[in-house]
């Protein structure tokens, strides 16, 4: 049985407001239960939202010219999507997909900016973590051009369950060739030789990570970088 969450302060922007900063803020948000595969935002569109995942994971997007969806990233309830509304900017610098479904705190990014531009501890919070989902984007292009496919993997498969808060994920490998810009075939194969070494158990969609420890050794040195780069810039554990 799954623990219970406390949603008001399960996404890590929220829980470092200060209390009545956090209350005032979630007075005008709305918590939602978001299915996988939603699509969010639009890159260079106008955003009339933001969200505060808690149980749910998103992944950040940009369309391929052959009208597909580019994975650059993703974030869950460590930050946020629309992050620019706290600031005043209104137009998405990317795209928006869940791809975990989950909970998450959805507000108007009218009211999100307005909330923004009398709480200043927001906006040092939002900068913040727009500063290090720049810095990791740099670094996932950096690591999907250099790294093999099956370090790559094992980093991915780490940071969703950081994210999920779970050994188990529900991810097929056309999901996750999507987030490693990779063919599935070359997924298929990387995810073979994790479960050949005892890493995970695979089975229709079903990933459990059944050692950790080992699928670090496995994981490019890009996983822990990307964590480093959080922690500098939020100045607490992710």
């Amino acid at each position: 049985m799954k623990a219970s969450i406390n949603h008001t302060l399960a996404n890590r922007i929220l829980k470092q407001l200060e209390p009545h900063d956090r209350q005032g803020l979630l007075a005008q948000a709305e918590l939602v239960e978001l299915s996988a595969s939603t699509v969010l935002g639009e890159g260079g569109t106008l955003q009339s939202h933001a969200y505060f995942p808690t149980t749910c994971m998103i992944s950040l997007v940009a369309p391929t010219l052959d009208g597909k969806r580019l994975n650059l990233g993703l974030t869950g309830p460590e930050g946020l999507y629309g992050g620019g509304c706290a600031l005043g900017i209104f137009v998405s610098a990317c795209g928006a997909v869940v791809s975990a479904a989950g909970m998450a705190w959805k507000i108007e990014a009218t009211r999100l900016a307005r909330h923004g531009r009398d709480h200043p501890h927001l906006v040092w919070l939002v900068s913040h973590y727009l500063y290090a989902e720049l810095r990791q984007l740099g670094l996932q292009s950096v690591c999907n051009h250099f790294h093999p496919l099956q370090q790559r993997l094992a980093r991915c498969l780490l940071m969703c369950q950081d994210r999920m808060r779970s050994r188990d994920l529900w991810l097929t490998h056309e999901h996750l060739a999507h987030m490693l810009g990779a063919r599935r075939a070359g997924v298929t194969e990387a995810a073979g030789w994790l479960q050949q070494q005892g890493l995970i158990h695979y089975n229709r969609g079903h990933i459990v990570i059944a050692d950790r420890p080992a699928l670090l050794q496995a994981s490019c040195s890009c996983y822990q970088q990307s964590r480093a780069i959080y922690n500098q810039a939020l100045g607490h554990a992710s």
